[in-house]
């Protein structure tokens, strides 16, 4: 029962304001679900305040912030405590969700957060002012809410990216009882919540790997959207130096700029900037400007996981996750999803997708059409919601996100693995992990910018080697073997697009002039050699062949494998792909062997002029 833990102790205390009814003294959170609540008992209970508190939203807009956004921080702190005490890696410190002690948590919100931001404003210069579009005046404000927001939290030597479940309020004004920092989603949304309940026009703005803030100016033309132009401010800078500080509430080329000043000789620091870095997505990041896209970034971010991180982006799925959270995530997505919440938002749209993976719902399993996403009539919803999430990626992003693309290569690959009748899901799968490559090789190269990117390439090479050309041995179950493909036709379809995987990476390192992928690296376990060996030769002559046949294999034009026609990677970009090349040639022996010469970066114009000009001199 959570009424043991520490957590409701917490929040609770001695006085048991949950056993009272909430007040309406402040009137700003009262008249929601939310606001009346003593208890919420059950699932269902928990669902229906939910849903009620998302069509007030929908009516309020950004036409009251206070109103909408004490609603928003409600729902931060309620979500954060439910994922608290569900997901502790030590099994005693683990509670169920029902009761939940609503009134408390509004509690915490308004004697706890409120005075938080109420003394930011007391502190600004002239706090009877009212918030202005001024740049510099949102800035200092963006910079002096984070700071006092990281002043409040949790503090940790390590890195963000470390912390666990650190992502809500609850984890800012709480974070003491499992001992949890903020992370970057959790920095920002907190202080995009204050700023809003301060009165300013603020936005959270999600990448695919980073969190910030943005607003409207007329003063500082930044980026733009649909014509609109808006101003961004790092806030998810953890510590309290004067040089953490410092940094929050700065425009993010800023960011550039001291990363270039930090290392004047790297030749690639001087190339990266936010419009070609993959942190800030090319300029296309999403823009929750409304409080029911805020509350769905908040419902999307829910780590189920209890024995290790998710690793977002990548299906690496944990042993052990919280059944109850997951269920309360997938019920609380397809609120949003049927209030139009998520039209705009793949990584809401992903994350449900990936519930109904975990656990099944009716819905989930109803056939949809998906006649204009997919060329053909009827798929599963599951299956819909990814196809959904690419292609809104593609229309409104710029396809320039990375994820949507994996989360629907996992589904494939996943369901390809269970049922041998669905071979071709395996080649889908591997289409679409190679369409993850030709978005990620779009963004130009830095390790710190593209870390996680490079370790999510590294990983996909893993998952195809190890689930898709591997397949346990009908003997000895434990030993793995080439596996034996059911159909010729998917084995060099599946070839050409795992070819067309490597040539994304292969363009990647000759677009940057410079060797930096694992996986191209000839000693990997998961390289271009060893992966392909697992094809038998004819198999790997076959998908040469195919790629620069230039000849369609299908009279209707189709964006996917399907049980009814497959498509092949064709054309390659790289180099090092060129038809005849040295690689290639390599791959269609029967042992293959890759040495540095083959995999080495060809020369770029300006070597291969003064290696001309050397034997020139040589001769003479």
């Amino acid at each position: 029962s959570p009424e043991k833990s520490p957590h409701w102790e917490r929040i609770v205390g001695e006085d048991s304001l949950a056993t009272k009814q909430a007040s309406d003294d402040d009137g700003s959170i009262a008249g929601g679900a939310a606001g009346t609540t003593m208890i919420i008992n059950s699932h269902e209970e928990l669902i229906a305040a939910f849903k009620q508190d998302i069509t007030c939203l929908q009516q309020i807009g950004n036409s009251n912030r206070n109103e909408a956004y004490l609603k928003v921080a409600v729902w931060s702190c309620i979500i954060g405590y439910c994922e608290a005490i569900t997901t502790h890696k030590d099994s005693s410190r683990r509670y169920s969700i029902f009761p939940v002690p609503m009134s408390s948590l509004i509690r915490l919100v308004q004697e706890e957060f409120l005075p938080l931001i109420k003394q930011v404003s007391s502190n600004t210069n002239d706090s009877t002012v009212e918030p202005t579009s001024d740049d510099y005046d949102h800035r200092e404000t963006v910079r002096s809410l984070s700071n006092a927001i990281w002043k409040r939290c949790q503090n940790k030597s390590s890195s963000m990216q470390d912390e666990l479940h650190a992502n809500s309020l609850f984890v800012l004004l709480c974070g003491e009882v499992d001992g949890k920092s903020l992370d970057c989603f959790g920095a920002a949304l907190s202080t995009v919540i204050g700023m809003n309940l301060l009165g300013y026009a603020s936005i959270l703005t999600l990448s695919e790997d980073h969190a910030y803030e943005s607003h409207k100016t007329t003063t500082h033309n930044t980026s733009s959207s649909n014509n609109l132009y808006y101003a961004t401010c790092e806030v998810a800078v953890p510590g309290n130096t004067k040089a953490s500080q410092s940094k929050r509430g700065r425009e993010i080329s800023e960011t550039f700029i001291d990363l270039q000043k930090q290392s004047p000789r790297q030749e690639s620091r001087m190339n990266i900037t936010a419009e070609t870095s993959w942190l800030y997505m090319q300029g296309n990041a999403v823009l929750c400007d409304n409080p029911c896209m805020v509350l769905a970034g908040i419902v999307g971010n829910m780590n189920c996981d209890i024995d290790k991180q998710k690793h977002v982006g990548v299906s690496n799925k944990p042993v052990l996750v919280s059944g109850a959270l997951y269920k309360l995530k997938r019920d609380l997505l397809w609120q949003l999803y049927d209030a139009k919440c998520i039209d705009n938002f793949p990584f809401a749209l992903m994350e449900l997708g990936e519930c109904e993976e975990h656990l099944s719902s009716e819905r989930g399993m109803e056939w949809t059409d998906a006649t204009t996403l997919l060329g053909k009539t009827m798929v599963l919803r599951n299956e819909y919601l990814f196809l959904l999430a690419i292609s809104i990626s593609k229309k409104n992003y710029r396809d320039a996100q990375v994820y949507p693309y994996l989360y629907a290569a996992h589904y494939h690959r996943d369901a390809g693995r269970e049922d041998q009748s669905q071979e071709y899901r395996l080649v889908e799968s591997i289409r679409l992990y190679s369409e993850a490559s030709r978005v990620a090789c779009q963004y130009r190269f830095d390790a710190k910018d593209c870390l996680q990117l490079m370790k999510h390439m590294t990983t996909v090479s893993s998952l195809i080697a190890k689930d898709i050309l591997l397949s346990p041995n009908e003997v000895e179950g434990d030993r793995k073997e080439a596996r034996t493909w059911q159909q010729q036709d998917n084995a060099i379809a599946a070839a050409t697009w795992l070819l067309g995987f490597f040539d994304s990476l292969l363009l990647w390192e000759e677009t940057e002039e410079s060797q930096f992928v694992e996986v191209l690296n000839i000693q990997h376990r998961h390289s271009l050699g060893k992966m392909f060996q697992l094809f038998s030769p004819d198999i790997r002559v076959a998908a040469i062949q195919m790629i620069y046949s230039g000849r369609e294999e299908q009279h209707t034009p189709r964006n996917a494998n399907t049980e009814d026609a497959l498509i092949y990677f064709k054309d390659p970009k790289s180099n090092r792909f060129s038809k005849d090349s040295f690689l290639l040639q390599a791959l269609v022996k029967k042992k293959i062997v890759i040495r540095e010469l083959e995999i080495a970066l060809p020369l770029s114009n300006s070597e291969e002029r003064s290696s001309r000009r050397r034997k020139r001199l040589k001769t003479e």
